[in-house]
């Protein structure tokens, strides 16, 4: 039944992906996506995205970027819960200077990730690395898109040193 229509397949292949990367099973994952491009098959938007998910869940961050990059490089582009999953990870992991290239690119297409808490690490990473024009710039727009919650961000750059 799986295989006898294609997007079928593909639709199916990306449910196994997700629901391996929710269980921690990222090289398993890896594996079935391999299987997946071997057969012909081109992996979408979707499957990238929860194969980035997986990798950065797990600690694989390197293979997560990797991962976006080929995504990009093969003109398949990101929705934007896979920028803020990946800037998430990043932050998480202290990789700001990708992190802020993830962020920008989103910031291109006009997703600005709404989450203050993923947005407050990314700005207080910059900080901590000296890239604080950087972290004002990203608070600037932050504050322009989602005006209604500017007030969360006044003690946050006001503690920002000069």
């Amino acid at each position: 039944m799986h295989d006898s229509h294609p997007g079928a397949l593909s639709i199916y292949n990306n449910v196994r992906i997700h629901g391996l990367c929710k269980l921690g099973k990222a090289a398993e994952a890896k594996d079935l996506f391999k299987q997946m491009i071997l057969n012909g098959m081109k992996p979408n938007w979707v499957t990238n995205k929860y194969m980035i998910y997986g990798f950065a869940k797990d600690g694989g961050l390197e293979e997560s970027k990797k991962l976006y990059k080929e995504m990009v490089s093969r003109g398949c582009t990101p929705d934007s819960s896979c920028y803020f999953t990946l800037m998430h990870y990043l932050c998480v992991g202290g990789d700001f200077n990708v992190a802020l290239e993830v962020c920008k690119e989103s910031m291109k297409r006009d997703w600005i990730l709404p989450c203050f808490k993923t947005m407050k690490m990314l700005v207080d990473g910059l900080v901590s690395k000296s890239k604080v024009k950087e972290a004002r710039e990203i608070i600037e727009k932050v504050k322009e898109k989602f005006s209604s919650k500017a007030d969360m961000w006044k003690e946050v750059e006001e503690g920002l040193p000069q």
